[in-house]
């Protein structure tokens, strides 16, 4: 039987929430997410999959970059008294995973990267990825009303004077104030997502990947939309001795469909 508990965190006055579900002795896996927040169900959810006991975190996005996101995670993990742990990034927590493993690789016994790149802004300006303002499904109408530019994904930019709009026929867009769309959300957009997409269209780890020397295991759908599958590839190119799988036929984030390919390359990873 599960035992379930929960608590507060707080840090240069900002606070953090998490849920714990305990699933007896072994390894203790973290999880969290700069958009999505995390309780009962992900803890169960991971822990099915994994077998082990998961902490879910949850920073103050309204306020936080993800690198004081992460500041929180391991302020937790103190707090806690977890010697190690893994960190386990699903879809947008992946880029925690990766600024973990940079920040705290001795409180890591390794990362989980699962559907996501290095950099959004990259990712974002490929056609083949459902976000993306060139996807085929909204290229024509952002076209006609002047809102694509080739040249709006190249550079690298922060996410200061953008904004979001929202377009007849296309959805949520979020776009550069009064320019060029960089990226359209097929979903509601909440809040939480208002919040922090300029911290996420900012985010690009391609530069410093390499430095990062904790086990990780690197995972991607076949038929993600919202990730190609290159961009995960590229990830665990770029991380000495990371492991890649590519699930075939699975969609964006894998474990959510409690693939059973998930389960054994995790068995696997921990060794």
């Amino acid at each position: 039987m599960a035992d379930n508990t929960s608590g507060t965190f707080e840090l240069d006055g900002t606070r953090a929430t998490w849920f714990r579900e305990q699933r007896g002795p072994g390894p203790v896996i973290c999880t969290a997410h700069p958009v999505e927040e995390f309780g009962q169900g992900t803890a169960a959810l991971l822990a099915d999959v994994t077998g082990c006991s998961v902490v879910c975190v949850n920073p103050d996005v309204s306020k936080l970059s993800l690198a004081a996101m992460v500041e929180h995670i391991e302020g937790v993990r103190r707090a806690l008294g977890y010697d190690r742990w893994y960190y386990w990034g699903m879809s947008g927590g992946g880029w925690l995973s990766q600024l973990y493993a940079r920040q705290y690789p001795d409180s890591l016994l390794g990362i989980v990267i699962e559907s996501v790149c290095a950099c959004f802004r990259e990712r974002l300006g490929d056609p083949e990825c459902a976000f993306s303002p060139f996807f085929p499904a909204w290229r024509e109408t952002l076209q006609a009303k002047g809102l694509l530019d080739p040249a709006s994904h190249a550079q690298p930019s922060s996410g200061e004077n953008t904004e979001w709009t929202e377009i007849e026929g296309v959805g949520p867009v979020f776009r550069r104030r009064g320019g060029p769309a960089l990226l359209v959300s097929p979903i509601e957009v909440g809040e939480r997502m208002r919040h922090v997409m300029p911290r996420l269209w900012a985010f690009d780890s391609r530069a410093w990947l390499a430095e990062i020397r904790v086990p990780t295991l690197v995972m991607s759908g076949t038929a993600d939309p919202v990730v190609p599958l290159a961009h995960a590839e590229r990830v665990a190119e770029a991380i000495n001795g990371a492991r890649f799988l590519a699930i075939q036929g699975g969609g964006h984030v894998p474990t959510a469909e409690r693939s059973a390919a998930v389960t054994k390359a995790w068995t696997a990873f921990r060794g």
